[in-house]
């Protein structure tokens, strides 16, 4: 595992055998690809691998789902409590699933371990998906809930003065931009986990060498085509898409993780250092064994477990 200052280079050792195992088993189950479903069942998948393979997550004081008006309707959030006494640091968690897939359930598990872990209110937010809602849904949604919690944080028993966001892969993305445009001095943190930083018809040599190992070239174009497609069309070179080309100077600290068995490595990699070099304070922490989505995978490795605890360990270092 590397941290911050940010290395040039990353280790590199063979895939945890947990997570070969699961690849292995997978592949041999023959499903189809998920760029080969309709989006809702794709998403049915993706809700069930997460609940199946995930470990009963720690308790926590209360959980409350709520409704805030947001820029296509109501916008649905899921608040989880800590057990201590508040007013607690808050916590906008952006969930992954390539803006396809993912919801409240998928990452329930990860909201409550965080929640646990860090002593934060963590608030989740249910943004709409392509294809039925393309760019710039999602990212519009994800700003909506960062300035609402930036004003009603009090209203959950948080404190509105100590705000952090993160989120993983596709919610990653979301999360940076979100707090990008907020840019709230409120906003401290920011957690990106195996974050989706350009477009994967530019791949980076880590596509290549870790083709399907969970997430593929294909499935990848898939996600991206759904959520840039749509009457406009978005380019590929927004700055709201494509990170690794936009400005990232005004960003708050950072922390950065990647999986060494991950097509998505290169990229975080180099946002980690393209931050770094815009002056952002970041920390990066490297996986050598890991795999793409491992925060689900905590009945397979402790790897994903891992990752959460390192990402609340730092989370509470700059509440």
């Amino acid at each position: 595992m590397t941290t911050s200052p940010v290395r040039t280079t990353l280790d590199a050792t063979p895939l945890d055998p947990a997570f070969a195992g699961f690849l292995a088993q997978a592949a041999a189950q023959g499903a189809p690809p998920l760029e080969a479903l309709p989006p809702p069942i794709a998403r049915q998948v993706y809700r069930d691998l997460a609940n199946a393979l995930g470990l009963p997550a720690p308790a926590i004081g209360k959980v409350e789902d709520k409704s805030i008006p947001g820029p296509g309707g109501v916008l649905p959030l899921r608040a989880y409590s800590p057990t201590t006494q508040g007013p607690w640091p808050v916590l906008l968690y952006v969930h992954g699933g390539g803006f396809v897939m993912g919801d409240l359930q998928t990452h329930d598990e990860v909201c409550r371990t965080l929640c646990h872990l860090t002593g934060m209110l963590v608030v989740a937010v249910d943004y709409r998906l392509a294809p039925e809602h393309p760019f710039p849904a999602a990212p519009d949604d994800a700003e909506a809930a960062l300035r609402w919690i930036c004003v009603h944080a009090d209203t959950l028993g948080g404190d509105p003065h100590r705000i952090a966001v993160a989120g993983d892969s596709a919610g990653a993305q979301l999360a940076l931009v979100a707090v990008r445009r907020v840019q709230s001095p409120a906003v401290r943190a920011l957690g990106l986990i195996y974050p989706v930083a350009q477009h994967p018809d530019e791949p980076s040599p880590s596509y290549q060498e870790n083709e399907g190992k969970f997430l593929t070239k294909g499935v990848m174009q898939w996600f991206t085509a759904s959520y840039l497609g749509g009457p406009s069309p978005t380019p590929p070179d927004h700055p709201d898409v494509a990170l690794l080309k936009s400005e990232l100077a005004a960003l708050p600290a950072t922390w950065v993780a990647t999986m060494g068995h991950d097509p998505l490595r290169d990229e975080g990699h180099a946002l980690a250092l393209r931050a770094e070099a815009a002056g952002v304070l970041v920390a990066h922490q490297h996986y050598p064994s890991a795999i793409h989505a491992c925060i689900h995978f905590s009945a397979v490795s402790p790897i994903g477990p891992q990752v959460l605890a390192d990402l609340a360990q730092w989370l509470r270092e700059q509440a």
